[in-house]
């Protein structure tokens, strides 16, 4: 039986005399059934007792195949000979995080922080791994180096690297593979032809070879992508040279890792191989030592046993999400090519290190706020666990009710495409709704993405067909949102480069030691409009930081391009930033609005919009062409999370412009201003806040915290061009001090009339500029059909009065309601977060709720400031009135719309 509940006390370990001879033992109290039994003993025996002294209160435990071991009335339970011991189960770990512990938890700590640099070993690593994959699938070795080494073009170039060099070594390397492969290895004896990869059926099978095999462990907490499987064993490929006859042993641990995995799934993985291919290109004459690149080794129960221990100790280490010291396992510091990096960060933080320290430390403020973010994001971190749990912890149906999944797809064709990768394509339910987009990557699955067979993918078509992409086939029957962590890395890093690398000169302004500084100046930039102007002064002038405050409808992107010209002018490279890459490319639309033709758009072809496909950075090439294109660009159009990626990590500006600053957590909004001599954000805390899970730090935009602390720093946007006066009257008064107003006089005075529409054809509650519709509905979890019925009625009302349907938006707070809504009408519909940055001429908002606000999402007025102001000459409001009117801020609004 598995026994798994919170940890109450954890005992001391101690010796006993048993039949066995002496051994140790450890006890603990746990509370079994995942807290909801009686309190009860777990015994953990022999080496699990390691696990014992990491275990802390409040962790959660799980004993797979434990024994009753029960004392008078005390229950209890112990290890037995098959059982595993994991703590904090749901904390995912990765298997290459399990072999960087084991080659020192320093060096774990060190590659968070860090995050994966641009370097040759790593770029040439990432081209052989891909030409691995691509020799599994068939393809060509010379084609499949060609092509590989074209698509690391522009990192090869930033790397200063030829391309015949590169595709002469990776030959080399690669010479490895090919040589093992066709020692008759591909395919097994008695199966001439093996599987199809149209018929396999997802199992790891032992007749067939898979490259990048994803794996998740619901029991062991770990997760992560095997290189490859042959025969259902593991196989690790290292691009390293190894001249012992065994492999080292974190290789061996990390090709462990993924035979746990197998087994949970029934596999006998029993032996594990690493590939070292700088072998093959060692010179025999001068090498000495077993120079082949194979190097297999046996996978026992004991092996299997350390590396679920050592997984316990990250889990253990990371439970507190304080930042880890160095001290937490044995580490030999003497021959670690990470010394000097190591003994830095020891030097900056004040860290003890077995590695010494090297340095001046920070100052303590800058010390406690690096400790503070690094908490809050790794908060955020096991929020996003919790995501993956829920791969497995809900049902299907849960899954898509929570808009999560596209479930009981209808598997249609699947397609080789050139290069080995496939396309697969499914039928979905018209009606269903979630979460997923095209261009995301999401997690397709046969029916079962944690015990089933499941693959990467990204989506390419999303309507009543769905069509993705994938490297091995699958049978598509699911398709989930994958929690991804690369935004959680690329914060630690953004943090790490900030604090540990930023110029001491921006921290004194960041940490408020001094105020920013401004040139003298008053240039016309702007001559219809005193509050954009002001802006681009302002940032023209700013010798730190300059904050732009825009809210809706002020004529921001215009004014963000006219600042991008300025800046560009007087001779400054200019980084173009925002949150999304639908404000990247509406910025760079303004600025070739404005003739300007010089930016670079970096970022993939699925992300950035069809209009922007022929300035977009194509990655793909001869390195130097490539690398020239994006060092020569004097703007560079990136997302932030863009700008955490290893090319753009290297660039260098003289200002980074950032729009959607609001939207963006600290770090978030660090990943940008890190590469440039100063900055410019641009944002409205009163609208959407940072898109985070943690209710922590986080929460707060860089953007916020410099607004308040510094206000003369930033200028205000203060005449709107969208809204009418009557809509934007409530958002103006709630928001921002009454000061927003009517750009003219004409959009003050802008009516349904000016569209042609009649308003005496409307209903008598609909003709006036803002309406209240009490619809007398239900809410039935967050759907409330009755109210999607008469939003629909309301939508077909400014129809028939003349209204173009593509010019009626309607807004919903829950994705059920977005559902609901559509099933009725035929217009856009969706929630307040799709609809930021965007408009049209009437908006419907629908609340859902009854009888009281009782959902997080109406806690945050900012929320509703979005939806109210995305209307131009109608806002109609269906919600229940005594729901409304049972909050404060909700009854004024209220009032105001029945005015």
């Amino acid at each position: 039986m598995n026994v798994r509940g919170p940890i109450l006390s954890v005992g001391e370990v101690r010796s006993v005399d048993t039949k066995y001879g002496e051994r140790d033992l450890a006890e603990l109290t746990v509370r079994p059934d995942d807290g909801a039994a009686d309190a009860a003993t777990v015994t953990l025996w022999g080496k699990w007792t390691h696990t014992a002294e990491h275990a802390e209160p409040g962790m959660e435990l799980l004993v797979t195949d434990a024994e009753r071991d029960d004392h008078g009335d005390r229950e209890g339970y112990t290890t037995s000979k098959e059982s595993y011991v994991v703590l904090e189960p749901d904390f995912l770990v990765d298997v290459t995080d399990v072999r960087s512990w084991v080659q020192c938890p320093r060096m774990y700590y060190l590659n968070k922080l860090s995050g994966v640099p641009l370097n040759y070993p790593v770029v040439k690593g990432t081209i052989v791994h891909e030409v691995f994959g691509d020799l599994l699938r068939g393809v060509d070795l010379e084609e499949s180096i060609e092509d590989q080494v074209a698509d690391a073009g522009l990192e090869l170039g930033l790397l200063g690297r030829e391309r015949e060099e590169v595709v002469d070594e990776v030959r080399r390397n690669a010479a490895a593979i090919e040589g093992w492969l066709n020692q008759g290895t591909l395919t097994p004896e008695g199966d001439e032809a093996g599987t199809a990869p149209s018929e396999w059926d997802g199992t790891p099978a032992e007749t067939d070879w898979r490259s990048e095999y994803t794996l998740i462990s619901p029991t062991f907490g770990v997760k992560g992508r095997a290189d490859a499987l042959r025969r259902g064993m593991p196989v690790e490929l290292k691009t390293g040279k190894n001249t012992n006859r065994d492999p080292r042993f974190q290789d061996k641990i990390q090709a462990a890792c993924y035979a746990l995995l197998l087994r949970e799934r029934g596999v006998p993985a029993d032996t594990g191989t690493l590939l070292y291919t700088k072998n093959t290109a060692l010179d025999r004459s001068e090498a000495s030592g077993d120079l082949s690149p194979a190097k297999e080794f046996s996978v026992g129960k004991g092996l299997l046993e350390f590396v679920v221990r050592t997984r316990n100790e990250i889990a253990a280490t990371e439970f507190d999400v304080s930042v880890p010291t160095g001290f937490e396992a044995d580490a030999k510091c003497e021959y670690c090519f990470e010394q000097d990096t190591c003994m830095v960060v020891s030097g900056r933080l004040d860290q003890e290190s077995k590695a010494g320290q090297i340095g001046t430390p920070l100052p303590e403020e800058e010390r406690d706020y690096f400790d503070r973010s690094y908490r809050a994001i790794e908060e955020e971190r096991r929020e996003t666990h919790a995501e993956y749990r829920k791969l497995w912890e809900q049902t299907a149906e849960e899954r898509a009710a929570d808009d999560r999944a596209l479930v009981d797809l209808d598997p249609l064709d699947r397609e080789e495409l050139p290069g080995g990768r496939w396309r697969l394509r499914a039928r979905k339910d018209p009606e269903a709704v979630s979460k997923l987009r095209e261009g995301d990557v999401a997690l397709a699955s046969d029916g079962d993405p944690a015990a089933g067979h499941s693959e990467l993918c990204r989506i390419e078509e999303l309507g009543e067909e769905v069509a993705v992409t994938t490297d091995e086939p699958v049978d598509l029957r699911r398709l989930d949102v994958y929690p991804s962590e690369i935004s959680v890395d690329r914060m630690l890093t953004a943090l790490h480069d900030a604090l540990l690398k930023g110029d001491s000169d921006r921290k004194d302004v960041l940490f408020g030691r001094r105020e920013p500084e401004f040139a003298d100046g008053d240039d016309t930039f702007i001559d219809n409009n005193e509050s954009q102007n002001r802006a681009v002064n302002r940032a023209v002038n700013a010798e730190d930081f300059a904050l732009v405050h825009g809210p809706p409808g002020t004529g921001k992107t215009y004014t963000i391009a006219r600042i991008v010209r300025a800046l560009v002018e007087r001779g400054d490279r200019v980084l173009l930033s925002a949150f999304t890459n639908r404000a990247v490319d509406n910025a760079l639309e303004a600025l070739r609005e404005q003739g300007f033709e010089g930016a670079v758009r970096y970022g993939t072809e699925t992300g950035v919009r069809g209009d922007m496909q022929d300035v977009r950075l194509v990655r793909r090439g001869e390195p130097n062409d490539r690398a020239a294109e994006l060092n020569g660009a004097s703007v560079v159009a990136a997302t932030t999370a863009a700008c955490g990626s290893r090319a753009m990590r290297e660039q260098g500006f003289d200002v980074a412009l950032v729009d959607e600053a609001s939207q963006l957590t600290e770090p978030g909004t660090l990943a940008a201003v890190n590469l440039a001599d100063g900055f410019v954000l641009v944002g409205d805390h009163e609208q959407l806040p940072p898109v985070v899970r943690a209710e922590n730090d986080l929460q707060r935009s860089l953007f916020q915290r410099l607004i308040e602390d510094h206000p003369d720093a930033g200028v205000m946007l203060d005449r709107q061009y969208r809204m009418s006066q009557r809509i934007q009257a409530f958002s103006s008064s709630e928001f921002y001090d009454g000061a927003l107003r009517p750009a003219t006089p004409e959009v003050a005075g802008q009516t349904l009339a000016d569209l042609g529409v009649d308003a005496d054809v409307l209903p008598p509650e609909l003709r006036a500029n803002v309406a209240f519709v009490d619809p007398d509905g239900r809410r039935e979890g967050n759907a409330n059909p009755a109210e999607a019925e008469r939003v629909a009625a309301v939508v077909e009302s400014y129809v028939d009065a003349g209204v173009p349907r593509g010019e009626i938006g309607v807004i919903a707070p829950f994705r059920a309601q977005v559902a609901e809504i559509g099933r009725r009408t035929d217009v856009t519909v969706d929630t307040v977060d799709r609809f930021q940055g965007s408009s049209e001429e009437v908006i419907v908002v629908s609340f859902v709720a009854t009888d009281s606000l009782d959902s997080p999402i109406f806690e945050d007025p900012r929320r509703m400031n979005v939806a109210l102001t995305r209307a131009r000459k109608a806002l109609c409001l269906v919600g229940d009135a005594d729901a409304l009117a049972s909050d404060p801020f909700y009854r004024r609004m209220l009032d105001w719309a029945r005015r």
